[in-house]
């Protein structure tokens, strides 16, 4: 038992020990509880180190680069990522993706981030390339994640500058943005609220701003406000503003475009990030061309365009119209295309070009496929009534052609076929064929078939690597006098040429005249030889032609060294010209170099004439040499020379001795001018040249006689030129002198010096109902200095008048005394000053200045303008002289006018006041009086018009306003009056009532409105002496007339119920309307009708005076009609009637005014004759079975001699019109003759019981 006890204990042991592990344990979680926040607060501090302090994240930078050293580099890093952060050279490179950056600054709340907000308050970022791997064909389209972020995001400045996005291994940048910035701007929840983004690119100059809102969720909507600028030269400038709306899905963009270009674009996109479609559609209303280059002309533009399409296929239509004022040869322009882009073709399917005016027309159609390399392509095209000028006059036409091309961009073939004409163009079908390359082309065809003949041509055109040809061009039966009759003819001939021209433009060429014959204006001609040019060598090789007896010769060459061979020998001069006669020989040599030539010549002519002037015999010899020890030879006499209205007797011109010293004389003597000079000069070496001009005297019919006061002295060496003091005085006292000296090109000065001038002289410049009387005096000097002209001149006329004749030996004299004209110029320009008192009349004054002028832009269209105006005439009556056909005139004018813009577009500000005028018209018994005008201009770009005056107790008004603009002066005025008496007197009394408007610009006017007669009385005693109608085989031929300033007249006519015609033997009523028209520079037309109404006709003899005798006619129809037809011969209808006891006849009148024809009729009895007709229509005798109406006529006689009387008598039926004259031998015998029909003669004797 004992045994047993001990080994008990250690079986309960282990019980009694076990809880012994408790304290070990709870030990180690306390360890691990105090190690946890230990490890965070480790993980913390080493995580704020490395985003707060600089050593930290230099730490993490350095690991994350030995982590990953292909992907991942940083050059500097400066401060930290919690605070302030700057990092310099960070590159990384993923493998379909690199950046590159050359500096990042930023600046952010971390406080911020308490709130859920990424608050960026600044970050710049400096040099970013963004390298992107080429995209490969299998790429998926573009879909844009759902940005619903965590945290909102708040930005208030983000900039960046310099960013270029490229392809690997391209260094050439896809593109290049020069700065960017975006500030103000929060995303929330999707929700992007983009305050303003600026970008600015470098090439093109563009700067562009966005701002408003969208949601970066699903479709994306959007509301944003989109502008923009770009710059595409220093004048050119585009700029946009407008709206987008819309989502990805359906996006609105509209635009107004202002600037260069006046536009508004709307467009609608669909499926941005899909397949891409769009509809849009654009109005332009104004392109400035000369923006985009100077040397354009302005056009007035305006276009229509739509467009619709994908990436795939793509269609643009619409119209375009332009015009260009200041160049009106290039019309006004319309244009409708409709072009198609699909699969890489580009279809023309519609190209129209119109031109309104001449109707001109244009069309296209073709495609090209650039599908497969090099592309072809296909392109027909017709034309009709295409000209040139497009509008105005008229140097070219064709009236329809075609064209055609086919082919690849390598090798294509292409025909052209038309018709042209032109002024000096004779009519000529041309037709073109060849094959074209990109480097040159085979011309296997070209025919013109003109002049009753053909031209045609082949060969060869390369302008690839260098210009090269081979042509050759053959001639059979040109007529010239099919265009130009004075030079009938048959010619042919065959003209070959090769040559090139290389890249240094060194020409080397042949052409050679193979053959010309054939005959000119009935003489046979000839022609042949070569010419071949190597570099600056031209080579003429017997080149020879002929026509008729006369022959000419041409040999040698063109090189350094001169030496040319010539000859001339017309026996027949009118061989070789039409007008020409007379005979003329030359021969001669040019030797010597290119800067000192030697020319030696010999000429004779006789009876010799040209155009009206005249040569009866010239002899003449010349020996030039152009430098130092030359020869200075001349000798030339001429007998009976007439030229320019003028005549001489004699003309002798004689040159002797050397260049070096040599001396030149010349006479003309005949009249009305004279000439005698002598002169005298030297060339030195060097080309340096001195003369003296030591004779000079004219004697001038009606200028007098003028001589040289002193010596002329002239000089020239290199860039320096003198000429003068040039003084020259007139036998009665007038004269003065000139002088010119030039150091170097653009550096002169000029003298004037006129001390005294007469102003008799100016009778020329006058009409013939003024003359001036009086003096004068110029003075003045000028300097230049480049383009800057320095200096002042100034006219004065101390006492002088003018003469005005007022006919019937009376003259109004006008005093000028006093009047001053200043011009100064210098660095701030050019000004001008006038003061004109004129005694007895008023004042004018006047001023002009041009800021900047210089010499070399004198006329330049932006030359800016200052000046004014000033008149004062109180009184008119002084001027009545100048107009005879007004009497009574009296009224005052006044004005302050002020000038400015430029000289291209000038204007006018201030006010011109015309008050109380008055006069008289004599010849229409017409009356004007208080008629007043005035016109202000409150700017330069506006002025208005009002004006009123009575005439015959009523009053007309003027009202207008104008404008002047881009397009130039543009002005509107109305007259406007009631019942205007504007004739009163036995032959005409008129009222009207006008309402007229007027339309004027740049381009011409336009006249229209209307014009109503309540009351007119027509009453002509008779026609103007002298009235006679043209034979209806006479052809009118009028003057050219030319139109400076184009007027368009569309005026309509309304006759009131008063207007009475008395006068060619009808009365009657008139009445009815008529529209005038008239084109510029065409005839006047009517369009309307006017009846006679109420009327009686009075028939007419041959001479006249049966219109006083007899009853008349009543008119049963009579019109005027005008089928737009001359206003001056309209169609005529007149139809007259007598009604007697049992008869009726009548006359009836039709054909033209010009050209009428009369027939007579009998209703009553057809079988009347003609005579019958006549002796009841002009004495209102019916005719009856006795009557001896064969014999009827009407004679009137008198003495116009005192033994000779002349009778003629007017044959009223069928006699013929007959004239006898009478001559008293004595008081028993007369002798008398008789013509007519028939002749004869009788003796009469009387016999007294």
């Amino acid at each position: 038992m004992d045994d047993t006890k001990p080994s008990a204990t250690p079986e309960t042991e282990p019980e009694q020990v076990a809880p012994a592990p408790k304290p070990r344990r709870r030990r180690r979680l306390v360890w691990l509880a105090g190690s946890v926040p230990a490890l965070v607060l480790t993980l913390a501090a080493g995580l704020g180190m490395l985003l707060g302090t600089q050593t930290g994240l230099r730490w993490g930078l350095d690991l994350a680069q030995r982590l990953a050293p292909e992907t991942l580099t940083v050059g500097q890093v400066d401060g930290d990522i919690l605070g302030h952060l700057r990092l310099s050279d960070l590159a990384l490179n993923l493998p379909t993706l690199g950046l590159r950056i050359g500096m990042v600054d930023l600046e952010w709340s971390p406080r911020a981030l308490l709130s859920g907000v990424l608050e960026v308050e600044h970050l710049a970022v400096r040099d970013l390339d963004v390298v992107l791997a080429p995209v490969t064909k299998d790429h998926k389209p573009l879909t844009l994640p759902n940005l619903l972020l965590p945290l909102a995001i708040a930005v208030g400045e983000l900039r960046l500058e310099r960013l270029r996005l490229l392809e690997l291994g391209v260094d050439e940048p896809l593109f290049a943005l020069e700065s960017a910035r975006l500030s103000d701007s929060r995303l929330v929840q999707g929700a992007l609220d983009l305050g303003r983004l600026e970008v600015r690119l470098r090439d093109p100059a563009l700067s562009a701003g966005l701002q408003g809102r969208a949601t970066l969720t699903d479709r994306y909507p959007l509301a944003l406000a989109l502008d923009w600028a770009l710059e595409l030269s220093s004048e050119a400038r585009l700029a946009g503003r407008g709206p987008v709306s819309g989502d990805l899905h359906r996006l609105e963009l509209s635009q107004v475009l202002s600037g260069s270009i006046e536009a508004q674009l709307a467009a609608e996109v669909r499926d941005v990030l899909g397949a891409l479609g769009w509809e849009g559609r654009i109005e332009v209303a104004r392109v400035d061309l000369p923006a985009f280059r100077p040397d354009l002309p302005p056009i007035e533009t305006q276009a229509r365009l739509t467009t619709t399409g994908t990436l795939e296929s793509a269609g643009l239509s619409g119209t375009l119209e332009a015009r260009a004022p200041q160049r009106p040869e290039l019309g006004r322009l319309g244009l409708n295309l409709d072009l198609l882009w699909r699969e890489h073709r580009l279809s023309v399917r519609s190209l129209a070009l119109n031109e309104q005016v001449s109707n001109a027309d244009l069309r296209l159609q073709g495609e090209l496929d650039l599908g497969e390399e090099p592309g072809r392509f296909r392109l027909e095209g017709d034309w009709k009534g295409l000209r040139w000028p497009l509008s105005g006059e008229r140097v070219a036409a064709s009236s329809e052609g075609a064209l055609k091309a086919s082919g690849s961009l390598e090798s294509f073939d292409y025909r052209l076929s038309g018709r042209v004409v032109g002024p000096s163009i004779p009519s000529t079908s041309l037709d073109v064929a060849g094959q074209g390359t990109a480097t040159g082309t085979q011309l296997e065809a070209f025919v013109l078939d003109t002049l009753d003949g053909r031209l045609e041509g082949s060969g060869t055109l390369s302008w690839t690597p260098d210009l090269t040809w081979d042509l050759s061009l053959r001639a059979s039966g040109l007529n010239p006098g099919v265009h130009v009759p004075d030079w009938p003819g048959h010619i042919d001939g065959r003209l070959t040429s090769q040559g090139q021209i290389d890249a240094e433009g060194r020409p080397e060429w042949t052409a050679v005249i193979e053959e010309l014959s054939g005959r000119l204006r009935d003489h046979p001609i000839a022609a042949s030889g070569q010419v071949r040019m190597t570099g600056e060598t031209l080579q003429i090789e017997r080149l020879s032609a002929s026509s008729g007896p006369s022959r000419l010769h041409l040999d040698g060459h063109i090189e350094q060294d001169l030496d040319l061979r010539f000859a001339l020998e017309s026996p027949d001069l009118a061989t070789l010209w039409p007008e020409a006669r007379g005979r003329l020989s030359a021969s001669g040599r040019v030797q010597g170099t290119r800067e000192t030539p030697r020319l030696r010549f010999d000429l004779k002519g006789e009876h010799m004439t040209l155009a009206g002037n005249a040569l009866n015999e010239l002899r003449g010899t010349a020996d030039l040499g152009l430098v130092p020890d030359g020869r200075f030879a001349l000798q030339f006499t001429g007998r009976d020379l007439a030229a320019g209205g003028l005549g001489w007797t004699v003309f002798e011109l004689r040159g002797d001795g050397r260049m070096s010293d040599h001396r030149l004389s010349a006479r003309l003597t005949g009249q009305p001018l004279a000439l005698d000079l002598e002169a005298a000069g030297a060339l030195a070496e060097g080309g340096a040249y001195s003369g003296r001009l030591s004779t000079l005297k004219l004697n001038t019919r009606d200028w007098g006689q003028w001589s040289l006061q002193r010596p002329l002295p002239l000089s020239f060496a290199g860039k320096r030129l003198a000429v003068g003091p040039l003084c020259l005085r007139q036998a009665q006292g007038a004269g003065g002198c000139v002088g010119f000296e030039q150091t170097e090109p653009g550096r002169w000065t000029a003298d004037l010096d006129l001390d005294r001038l007469d102003l008799r002289l100016l009778k020329w410049l006058l009409p013939d109902t003024l003359s001036a009387e009086g003096s004068g005096r110029i003075k003045g000097r000028f300097q230049a200095n480049g383009a800057v002209l320095t200096g002042n001149a100034t006219a004065e006329i101390p006492q002088g008048h003018l003469n005005l004749d007022l006919g019937r030996g009376k003259q109004k004299r006008l005093d000028l005394s006093n009047t001053r004209l200043t011009l100064e110029s210098g660095t701030a320009g050019l000004s001008v000053r006038l003061a004109l008192p004129i005694e007895g009349l008023g004042r004018l004054q006047g001023d002009l200045g041009l800021p900047g002028w210089r010499l070399d832009a004198s006329a330049r269209p932006g030359q800016t303008l200052r000046g004014g105006l000033r008149a004062e005439i109180p009184d008119l009556a002084p001027l009545a002289g100048l107009m005879p056909d007004i009497s009574g005139l009296k009224g005052a004018i006044s004005s302050d006018l002020n000038l400015g813009g430029t000289l291209q577009r000038p204007g006018v500000s201030g006010r011109l006041d015309i008050k109380g005028v008055n006069f008289q018209l004599p010849l229409l018994a017409l009356g004007v009086e208080d008629m007043d005008i005035e016109a202000t201009a409150p700017s330069f770009e506006r002025f208005d018009i009002r004006g009123a005056a009575k005439l015959g107790g009523s009053t007309l008004t003027l009202i207008g306003e104008g404008r002047t603009g881009s397009q130039g002066p543009m002005a509107r005025l109305r007259l406007e009056g009631d019942k205007l008496k504007l004739a009163d007197t036995k032959e005409y009394f008129v009222r009207l009532s006008p309402r007229i408007d007027i339309e004027v610009g740049p381009s011409g006017a336009v006249v229209g409105g209307e014009i109503r007669v309540p009351e007119a009385r027509i009453r002509p005693r008779s026609l103007p002496a002298g009235t006679v109608s043209p034979s209806s085989d006479v052809v009118l031929k009028s003057a050219e007339s030319s139109t400076p300033f184009p007027i368009k007249l569309d005026l309509r006519l309304v006759l009131g119920d008063e207007v009475t015609i008395d006068g060619f033997g009808v009365r009657g009523r008139l009445s009815g309307a008529l529209r005038v028209l008239q084109e510029p520079g065409r005839e006047m037309l009517g369009d309307g009708q006017l009846q006679i109404t109420e009327g009686q006709y009075r028939l007419t003899s041959g001479f006249g005076l049966a219109a006083e005798l007899g009853a008349p006619l009543n008119i049963t129809q009579g019109r005027l009609i005008y089928a737009k037809s001359p206003i001056g011969n309209p169609g005529l209808l007149l139809q007259a009637e007598r009604e007697g006891s049992d008869t009726t006849a009548g006359v009836q009148v039709v054909g033209t005014l010009r050209q009428p024809k009369m027939t007579f009729f009998s209703d009553s009895d057809p079988n009347l004759t003609q005579a019958d007709i006549t002796k009841y229509l002009m004495t209102g005798i019916p005719p009856s079975s006795n009557d001896r109406a064969d014999q009827a006529g009407l004679a009137v006689g008198t003495y116009i001699a005192p033994k000779i009387y002349m009778e003629y008598e007017n044959g009223l039926g069928a006699e013929s019109n007959k004239v006898k004259l009478r001559y008293d031998l004595s008081k028993q015998i007369e002798l008398q003759t008789k013509t007519g029909k028939s002749q004869g003669a009788d003796i009469f004797f009387k016999f007294e019981n």
